[in-house]
């Protein structure tokens, strides 16, 4: 049983290569099931793509997806990903797992509104689990025949957000965009899966990526913020958590590392 998901990325969700010191290029090619409709694998600066970590990210403006079929017959999963929802209506399935690699039979959706996430494990739904504007964390832990625990922006080293059934089964694939149909935007960034251990949120804030959050952070997102030369930041530097890196995060992070009185990024 393979213990982590091929797709983890050095950028989060998408492979990139440094073409040279100055570029780079974004893809799904790790998705090694195929991609429909039009996803755009993108960058801040050159694509107007969002993202939490790296240099990339996968924007949705229309129905599509992106598909994995690397699990083999996987009993647990545990998955992880990033989504930043602009919706004009609908709840659209954003990811799904499924017991064969034809992706028709399914075990895990999850649907967002743009309110509200709901969990479906095949065996009773969550019911209506509050998003918030900008990147929304979600994680999950699924045991097929038993049931899955999920985590909507918290951390899963802490409790649940909530948990359901879960119908019996085994994974042999995930889909993860919108393939049904899509009425307005969707962003995702850093989805992994792993076969026994949680996954966790990243350290958000840590704009230089160096496992820390401090004053050289803010040096780092004033470097990708400069209006004449930025140089987008392979960490996580978006400290609000609104989908935009700015002057409002380096006002986040210089109160995430207060001395007397911090306040994390991501906090709700």
């Amino acid at each position: 049983m393979r213990t982590s998901s091929r797709l983890i990325q050095l950028t989060g969700l998408l492979v990139f290569m440094f073409l040279n010191q100055a570029g780079m290029a974004c893809t799904t090619d790790a998705w090694n099931g195929g991609v429909t409709g039009s996803p755009l694998a993108g960058s801040p600066d050159t694509d107007n793509v969002a993202r939490v970590f790296g240099l990339c990210g996968l924007q949705l403006s229309a129905a599509g997806s992106v598909k994995d079929t690397s699990p083999d017959a996987e009993p647990t999963m545990m998955i992880r990903f990033y989504v930043k929802a602009n919706l004009n209506s609908g709840a659209p399935v954003i990811f799904e797992a499924f017991s064969d690699n034809a992706a028709t039979t399914g075990l895990v959706s999850v649907a967002l509104d743009g309110s509200n996430f709901i969990f479906d494990a095949g065996d009773g739904n969550s019911g209506n689990v509050p998003a918030k504007p900008g990147w929304n964390l979600v994680e999950m832990s699924w045991v097929g025949g038993t049931g899955m625990e999920y985590w909507v922006n918290t951390d899963s080293s802490g409790p649940a957000t909530g948990s359901i059934s879960a119908a019996a089964g085994t994974i042999e694939s995930v889909v993860l965009g919108a393939a049904a149909g899509l009425d307005g935007e969707l962003t995702f960034d850093d989805y992994e899966s792993r076969s026994a251990t949680l996954v966790g949120g990243l350290l958000i804030g840590d704009a230089n990526n160096d496992g820390e959050v401090n004053l050289f952070d803010i040096s780092a997102t004033l470097l990708e913020i400069d209006f004449f030369n930025p140089v987008i930041q392979q960490g996580t530097p978006d400290c609000n958590m609104d989908g935009q890196v700015n002057l409002f995060d380096i006002s986040a992070t210089l109160l995430a590392i207060d001395f007397f009185n911090p306040i994390p990024c991501g906090s709700n």
